[in-house]
């Protein structure tokens, strides 16, 4: 219910690297819709991330990543932030991820994209190569920004469910492949 809400905290952590996992295991995709308070939460975290960037169209990654508990960067490993509490779900929510849907999408300026293909366009405006190329720095660092990619993991409950624990991040090089054997 998004009556319900306000009344639980959301817990960003911005990574620095998004987990790569060991290739061994198989992502699951998960199935089951959203919820009404992970559509809210994602929606949360993108309407944040869109307030500390200015102007431009938006790249989400259609699909979510999994919440790594052994990356120090989640606050899930031992010593972390979130020690204290326990949290719902954790070990399938390490090895599964979403198709997003647009309604987690707050603004017009966002758009769904495939992680993959974005990745590519990401690669392509790399400043580095295209300067090399002869494009203008402004011009060259300008494309690339509008190329980037945002990703968002899955989200954790804590068992009261009045803490949510989501990651996000920008980068094509951090793209989870969802597609490992």
């Amino acid at each position: 219910m998004r009556k319900s809400l306000p009344a639980i905290l959301v817990i960003a952590c911005a990574l620095i690297s998004m987990p790569s996992g060991s290739g061994k295991e198989k992502l699951q995709k998960n199935t089951a819709p959203l919820s009404v308070d992970e559509v809210a939460i994602y929606r949360a975290v993108l309407q944040q991330y869109v307030s500390d960037k200015s102007g431009g169209t938006v790249n989400v990654s259609v699909r979510t990543f999994p919440l790594d508990s052994e990356s120090p960067a989640s606050g899930l490993s031992r010593g972390g932030c979130l020690e204290d509490i326990q949290v719902d779900d954790l070990s399938t929510r390490s090895h599964s991820y979403h198709e997003l849907t647009p309604d987690v999408l707050p603004s017009k300026n966002m758009t769904l994209v495939d992680p993959k293909r974005q990745a590519r366009i990401v690669r392509n405006n790399d400043p580095d190569t295209t300067i090399r190329q002869g494009e203008p720095v402004h011009s060259a660092v300008e494309k690339a920004f509008s190329t980037g990619l945002f990703s968002l993991s899955e989200i954790v409950f804590d068992k009261s469910h009045h803490y949510a624990i989501v990651s996000s991040g920008s980068g094509a090089d951090r793209y989870v492949d969802t597609d490992r054997r």
